[in-house]
């Protein structure tokens, strides 16, 4: 009896291997199948092409050079109250100030200055019939400008602008009043403010002397004792070892009150890498941003870019011609040199391929013939169904993405050999296997 089970079993055992065998056949088929599957069918990803701009910037820190003169005044033995704002223009010997008995006539007298610019602006309002006419949209654009400003200077404590902000937000106010049609009266207002101004005037009157300019030019009553480290009239010839020889101010004089800045033109000098110096001597103008001191970008020009040698670092010498309060008092500061900017659409770097493309072409004798261009820049997007691919324009990357014209020059529209160039919104693939022009999906 044993040696029959030993029979059957034996006779069982090919059939079990047979059977295991099949199986794990089944198994290296289907995980082949899936493998291949998987390969040719994966689903694609989408992202969707916004609209971006970006700036080929640097940022370095550096010193503003201007042709200053220092306004000195002996012992005045009363109170200075200026006549001119900082940045404000003045002629040769034009007064920039009067020297007051006390306190409180200074105080009288700067009160008037104040009252005399309201008034003016109350006044300019009378004249309704162009502010009838005035866009409500332009307006309220100015006001949403003048309020970011605001909140920028009362972060940086830049009281005067934030006085001249406020007077000119009360003036965009009153006049989208009468542009909306509201009815407004300034003449109760008007005649109250010259009567306080006639009061301030009597007060004002006792002045002792006063301070006037040595010439014309920009003036401001601060004074840093950098007005004489740098020589204007050498700036272009400067070089990274003058400016770091120089990086102390002199001792202000007691009897400082202010100063002149002769030159409209100023310049801002700064050292930089043998790269960026490179990169600056091929910009010419540029823009320069100074968030320290204005939201406002202040147009330059590189005037000089100065090095010993092509791998050296290099003294940039920036010419600029834009003035105010706040860039009359910028001296030592940080600043951004946007050498270009970018606008287009965001395109994914892992969305770029170098495909071959086909293009059909009509000779001069009206027959057509294809032509083969190989390496051509460009993704595929999702269009209808089907992806296409369109061949791309883009001179920048940032993060990872590059930023692509929508709107093609005449030289890249000759160079276009795809029916179209990518567009804003366009649904591009940034993964996905097997892509090819008209695949559909």
């Amino acid at each position: 009896m044993a040696q029959k089970q030993q029979v059957e079993i034996g006779k069982k055992a090919p059939m079990i291997r047979r059977i295991a065998s099949a199986l794990i056949g089944l198994l290296i088929l289907f995980y082949l199948g899936y493998q291949i599957w998987a390969a040719n069918f994966e689903p694609i990803k989408l992202e969707t092409a916004n609209w971006a701009t970006a700036a080929d910037a640097v940022q370095a820190e550096g010193y503003a050079i201007r042709k200053e003169t220092v306004i000195t005044a002996e012992d005045t033995g009363g109170v200075i109250g200026y006549r001119i704002a900082d940045g404000g223009r003045v002629a040769k010997d034009g007064v920039v100030a009067d020297i007051f008995a006390n306190e409180e006539a200074a105080a009288a007298s700067q009160q008037s200055q104040q009252l005399a610019e309201e008034i003016e602006l109350l006044e300019s309002l009378n004249n309704a019939g162009e502010t009838y006419a005035a866009d409500i949209q332009q307006i309220d654009s100015r006001i949403d400008q003048i309020m970011g400003n605001l909140l920028f200077d009362v972060q940086g404590r830049s009281f005067r602008e934030i006085s001249d902000l406020r007077k000119e937000l009360t003036h965009q106010f009153n006049q989208r009043q009468i542009a909306t049609g509201t009815d407004v009266n300034y003449e109760a207002r008007l005649s109250a403010l010259k009567q306080e101004k006639e009061s301030l005037d009597q007060t004002a009157k006792s002045i002792t002397g006063q301070i006037k300019a040595p010439m014309t030019g920009n003036f401001s009553s601060m004074v840093d004792g950098w007005e004489t480290v740098f020589d204007y009239d050498k700036v272009l010839d400067m070089t990274v070892e003058d400016l770091q020889q120089e990086l102390s101010p002199k001792t202000v004089p007691e009897d400082a009150v202010g100063k002149i800045s002769e030159e409209f033109s100023w310049y801002f000098v700064c050292a930089v890498d043998a790269t960026t110096a490179l990169k600056l001597k091929q910009a010419g103008q540029v823009e320069l941003s100074m968030p320290f001191a204005t939201t406002e970008k202040i147009p330059a020009e590189i005037a000089a870019v100065n090095q010993k040698t092509p791998t050296d670092e290099g003294l940039v010498v920036l010419k600029c011609n834009s003035m105010d309060s706040a860039l009359m008092n910028v001296r030592k500061e940080t600043v951004q040199i946007e050498i270009k900017s970018y606008s287009g659409v965001m395109v994914n770097q892992k969305a770029i391929h170098f495909e071959t493309v086909e293009q059909t072409v009509t000779d001069a004798n009206g027959k057509k013939r294809t032509v083969t261009h190989e390496n051509v820049k460009g993704v595929y997007v999702k269009s209808g169904g089907q992806l296409h691919f369109v061949q791309i324009f883009s001179d920048i990357t940032v993060n990872g993405y590059a930023i692509c014209r929508t709107e093609l020059t005449e030289e890249e529209q000759e160079l276009l050999v795809t029916d179209k160039t990518i567009q804003l919104y366009d649904e591009v693939v940034v993964e996905g296997t097997d892509l090819y022009d008209g695949k559909v999906v």
